[in-house]
């Protein structure tokens, strides 16, 4: 199915330039064991009630890396709050995600990484287009590129410099830095922006344009993440699920405009499909890898369970099911969401929009601490654990879900309910997931040969299984010292 694209009345859509970007991306992504890698995904954040969300990125190569930050909402993972960051060799930059008195929705940090774009006193405020319902989600962050060498002016311009009597200092000069971002750059004449996916031209120390160029990131970034509630100081944290290999090469996009202004060059790229569709098909089609069974196509989630208020202890699953967003016909679905009149088809005979694996269907077989009770006669061996009733059937909605157990909720959401009587409050649960149709398809934008005006192409086929990621969030509540009270998460284990 091929659906033009139609601006919305945003803008008109934008002449192609011509493309001579075709490096080959042949290396199978993977799980980094070492917790490092060029694709880091934070399975959930939230702003509900009290909670915050912070995040930390760890720059450990000696190369400038220039980082794509993405905080995706729960229910479709549109792309709510979308940055990009330059760190300099060896560079930490940490910030939290917080919901504001007015219900705005802020990025805030104190470090003095370059940003683009810049920040108001270090803080940066979700658009509205996409804030309702963008209190919980997951994060993306992709290394985009690195600079060729530390001579190019960009990353002269994002290090740090001082003593070591003073080392607080500001990079040198991030304005000239965010001029690498601009749309329509230019080597002949040299006019600041990006020319190309390894090559832009910004301004340096002088205040000259000069050619900058990128080679790949390979895997240089440590993602680690937190949620507090400040209302009872309770905090979980963990690292992210690091991927490593996922780009093959430098990936540079704009940071001016998007697909909505007709520029596929733009900041919604990279993306979990891959790099900028104008770079080359070849860059495209990274989302397949990603649901690889050796990558995060699982068919099971496995993790412990607990529904014990009584004892102080609450625990909730997150189940997220990243780049969903790449199996729908985006401009369709944001036409949906504007106007009633419109639909958004999930597999509709000749009106096709919505190829996603959500809503999956979950099949849940729990378990408690004693292999449950055993359905032989008493006094008779049996093969253990043994599942007595009808296995449980749910449905998870969105791309990033809150399962809760008996009603008790830690996180203070819930999508699914499970309740599992078991003779006792606790134990331990697997959770197989199957996609909502056999018919789930990938869709990316190509341009039409005539009028260059974007199009999207839902033709290629989703293989593999549905990519799952997330973790159970113990609570233990002390009611005599609550400063005694504490939270761990437990990254889900999973089988293919």
């Amino acid at each position: 199915m091929k659906q033009a694209f139609k601006p919305l009345g945003i803008a008109a859509a934008v002449t192609a330039a011509s493309v001579s970007y075709v490096n080959v991306a042949n290396a199978q992504p993977s799980v980094a064991n070492n917790a490092l890698g060029d694709l880091a995904l934070v399975p959930y954040y939230t702003v509900n009630g009290e909670w915050i969300t912070g995040i930390h990125i760890v720059n450990t190569s000696d190369s400038t890396q220039v980082v794509k930050f993405r905080f995706r909402r729960a229910v479709d993972s549109l792309d709510a709050l979308d940055f990009n960051i330059v760190m300099s060799p060896f560079d930490v930059y940490a910030g939290f995600l917080s919901i504001e008195d007015d219900g705005d929705i802020i990025w805030a940090a104190d470090d003095t990484t370059c940003t683009v774009p810049v920040t108001t006193d270090g803080v940066l405020q979700m658009p509205d287009i996409y804030r309702p319902g963008a209190e919980t989600g997951y994060v993306e962050i992709i290394a985009m590129a690195a600079a060729e060498n530390e001579m190019e002016a960009i990353a002269v311009g994002a290090k740090h410099s001082g003593t070591a009597a003073d080392p607080a200092l500001t990079p040198a000069d991030c304005d000239g830095v965010r001029s690498n971002f601009f749309a329509d750059g230019s080597l002949s004449p040299l006019t600041v922006g990006q020319v190309d996916f390894d090559t832009t031209v910004g301004l340096d120390l002088d205040g000259d344009e000069v050619e900058n160029e990128y080679v790949d990131s390979d895997n240089p970034l440590k993602v680690s993440y937190f949620i507090r509630d400040n209302a009872t100081g309770v905090e979980f944290g963990d690292n992210a699920v690091h991927i490593q290999d996922f780009l093959e090469n430098p990936a540079m996009t704009n940071q001016e405009f998007g697909y909505l202004s007709g520029d596929l060059r733009g900041f919604d790229f990279p993306d979990l499909d891959g790099g900028s569709p104008e770079a080359s098909t070849l860059e495209r089609g990274r989302f397949n890898l990603l649901r690889d069974a050796e990558v995060l196509g699982v068919g099971s989630l496995i993790n412990e369970w607990s529904a014990n208020p009584a004892n102080g202890v609450g625990l909730d699953w997150v189940v997220t099911m990243p780049g969903q967003y790449v199996m729908f016909d985006v401009i369709q679905y944001l036409e949906s969401l504007i106007d009633d009149d419109e639909e958004c088809d999930r597999l509709a005979e000749g009106d096709d929009c919505d190829y996603r694996d959500i809503p999956v269907e979950a099949a849940v077989d729990p378990y408690n601490r004693e292999e449950t009770e055993p359905t032989d006669p008493a006094g008779r061996l049996v093969v253990s654990p043994q599942l007595p009733g009808v296995r449980v059937v749910t449905e998870l909605p969105n791309e990033t879900n809150v399962i809760t157990f008996a009603g008790n909720s830690v996180l203070g959401v819930s999508d699914v309910n499970i309740d599992a009587e078991l003779g006792q409050p606790f134990g331990w649960l697997s959770l197989a997931v199957s996609s909502a149709d056999e018919n789930v398809r990938i869709c990316d934008w190509t341009r039409d040969a005539t009028t260059l005006a974007p199009e999207l192409d839902c033709v290629t086929s989703a293989t593999g299984a549905v990519p799952m990621i997330g973790f159970a969030a113990w609570q233990r509540s002390v009611a005599a010292n609550p400063d005694a009270s504490y939270g761990r998460i437990v990254a889900h284990s999973f089988t293919s």
